[in-house]
């Protein structure tokens, strides 16, 4: 699979710094992408989803600040998505922890984690988060 290219017209919300925390987010998938392309998954994958998992924390405490601030009436639906992502990942990383699991599975673990992850980051941006972006722009804060 080639690395995703980010497309303005298709992924950016509008919001410039969620914008580019979007762009990391998939700076991230490229390198699992690449490492793939590379046949370096082995070495690369438990760095990858550990700084996949840090980085992710990060971006979605930031999301979730502004549902806090402003009046979004699906933040609990959109906070649940990140859970599931989190706890899908945390997942990933126990198993890739366990060495006689990822010496058995290291292509299958990393094939199957970059279509999760694009297909994620596809929906999860073009569908939940647009919804929201909708909503923000030009929204005052909730005082």
């Amino acid at each position: 699979m080639n690395s995703m290219i980010w497309n303005d017209k298709t992924m950016s919300l509008g919001i410039p710094f969620i914008d580019e925390q979007h762009k990391e987010l998939l700076n991230i998938i490229n390198q699992l992408s690449t490492s793939i392309y590379s046949n370096t998954q082995k070495k690369d994958i438990f760095i990858i989803i550990n700084k996949l998992i840090d980085y992710a924390n990060f971006h979605f405490t930031c999301e979730e600040e502004l549902f806090n601030n402003l009046k979004y009436n699906k933040k609990d639906e959109h906070k649940n998505e990140h859970r599931e992502f989190l706890n899908k990942f945390t997942k990933y990383h126990n198993q890739i922890s366990n060495s006689e699991y990822l010496n058995q599975a290291e292509i299958i673990i990393s094939q199957e984690t970059l279509i999760y992850l694009v297909d994620w980051f596809l929906h999860h941006i073009a569908g939940t988060d647009r919804i929201y972006a909708e909503i923000f722009i030009g929204k005052e804060p909730v005082k």
